[in-house]
């Protein structure tokens, strides 16, 4: 019996294995032949390593199911886990098969007769599909008709169990990282010894989640706490920050620090007095000076910080210049001339994007996402670094998920994903519909893409009258889009 188990668990991990490989090698494939002929020797090479697999694939299962959901890679139904090693693969898979709009591909690893010339066809099909106006329908045409190993898979998997835990997870995250601020804050207030080792855990927690499944964090990152708006803040920061980070391809030890920068911005806030962070009016000149300290405060909480010196020496530039624009202007006022440091420039997008979205005692109305984006995009170069404006801008879609939308017909929706990769297509997302309980609040309604079109007429079925910022209707996004 121990033989048999043995042999049994040795044959699921060679097929984990070969299952790796397969994503790598239909990535290599097609990134391969943007830029090579099919006479290529490492195109030929690539797709005769793909025939070998595919049938070394065959001696476990009859079929491989290649299928995408919640930015997750499944492979025969089971969630493929993110690994350093893997991260950046799986994201490649999923980023090529969003733009196909290509739910998932079966392969069928018993047929002998595949070969390596049939294999490039199909790379070359998938290629053309992507210039298609609508690539699902285009390859569920054409694939049948010349594939008899490969199918084409439709409907996009329903994987409602991982849904849930997605948002437990995500929850229990974004709460453990409130929970560790208001820690240190209290620490502080109390003129106690602070250590940072929960934020560091947070922290790397954050980068698993980033790595594993960005969208839910970007979720989370809609949550808007009006009476405690300074930890909220900061917590959405760093998770817009780790995000930005990870499109940029920050190895997950600089997300972390990355992440811990975000923490900690605003930690000098601590030193400014509440009737001022908390007044509800405008803020004097004065007090507005005062505000402006907050930066330097924070390099003097993280020196005090019971921390290596070299973690503290690691994060203390970030939080100083997160004000700082990327003309160097902005405060606190300095005679430097060098650029600001990569952090710094990622904190000031994230702070700027999260503050002007958030209702505040003092302006109890706040732009919309997409509003903010688009004031964000008048800043470019003076403001912010421009070019990662546009990765962020491309992070968070026109209409940023939490998003919420008023239809021509009245009814409010609140975008939850964006449907593709173009933007043309991203300014029609999907939304769940919001329906009034009866209490004041609102209840899921049905789940609408904004891309859809008449069969009849081809013109789209839903039309935006008007983009909103949910705290109006005291609506928290984060309950509605997992």
């Amino acid at each position: 019996m121990a033989d048999d188990l043995q042999v049994k668990d040795g044959a699921i991990a060679a097929l984990s294995l070969l299952q790796e490989d397969f994503l790598h090698v239909l990535h290599r494939l097609i990134q391969t032949a943007k830029i090579h002929d099919d006479n290529s020797r490492l195109l030929l090479e690539l797709a005769a390593e793909f025939v070998q697999i595919l049938r070394r694939i065959g001696a476990y299962t009859d079929e491989i199911i290649l299928q995408i959901s919640g930015q997750r890679v499944f492979l025969q139904s089971e969630k493929v886990p993110y690994l350093n090693r893997n991260a950046a693969l799986l994201n490649q898979v999923v980023d090529l098969l969003e733009r196909l709009e290509l739910p998932g591909l079966r392969f069928y690893s018993r047929v002998l007769e595949i070969t390596p010339a049939e294999v490039l066809a199909l790379t070359r099909l998938l290629l053309v599909a992507e210039r298609e106006p609508f690539p699902l329908l285009y390859l569920a045409d054409q694939v049948p008709a010349k594939f008899s190993w490969v199918a084409v898979i439709q409907e996009e998997a329903n994987f409602a169990e991982a849904g849930l835990e997605r948002r437990e997870r995500g929850l229990r995250t974004y709460s453990q990282a409130i929970f560790s601020l208001q820690d240190v804050t209290q620490k502080i207030t109390a003129r106690k010894s602070v250590g940072i080792r929960k934020a560091v855990r947070v922290a790397q927690k954050m980068v698993d989640l980033i790595l594993a499944d960005e969208p839910v964090l970007i979720g989370m990152s809609t949550i808007r706490d009006y009476d405690d708006y300074t930890h909220t803040h900061s917590v959405n920061v760093a998770i817009l920050a780790m995000c930005l980070g990870a499109r940029i391809h920050l190895s997950p030890a600089s997300l972390e620090k990355l992440g811990i920068c975000g923490l900690f911005h605003d930690l000098g806030k601590v030193d400014i007095p509440l009737e001022i962070i908390n007044k509800e009016g405008r803020l004097t000149a004065e007090e507005f000076e005062e505000i402006k300290h907050h930066s330097l405060n924070s390099v003097r909480q993280i020196l005090r910080l019971h921390a290596p010196q070299g973690m503290k020496a690691r994060i203390l530039l970030p939080p100083f210049e997160h004000h700082l624009k990327y003309d160097l202007s902005g405060y606190p006022r300095t005679s430097r001339n060098k650029p600001l440091s990569l952090f710094g420039r990622i904190l000031a997008l994230a702070d700027v994007f999260d503050a002007i979205t958030s209702p505040r005692k003092y302006r109890p109305t706040a732009l919309s996402a997409d509003r903010a984006i688009r004031l964000m995009m008048e800043g470019a170069g003076k403001d912010f670094d421009p070019i990662l404006l546009k990765v962020f801008i491309n992070m968070v879609g026109p209409y940023p998920v939490g998003t919420l939308l008023e239809l021509r017909n009245n009814q409010l929706g609140l975008v939850i994903k964006s449907t593709g990769k173009r933007v043309k297509e991203r300014l029609r997302p999907a939304v769940v519909l919001l329906e009034a309980d009866g209490a004041g609040g609102y209840r899921k309604g049905a789940v609408i893409d904004l891309g859809e079109r008449d069969v009849g007429t081809g013109d789209f079925k839903h039309h935006i009258k008007q983009s909103m910022n949910p705290a109006i209707y005291g609506i928290q996004p984060a309950d509605f889009i997992f």
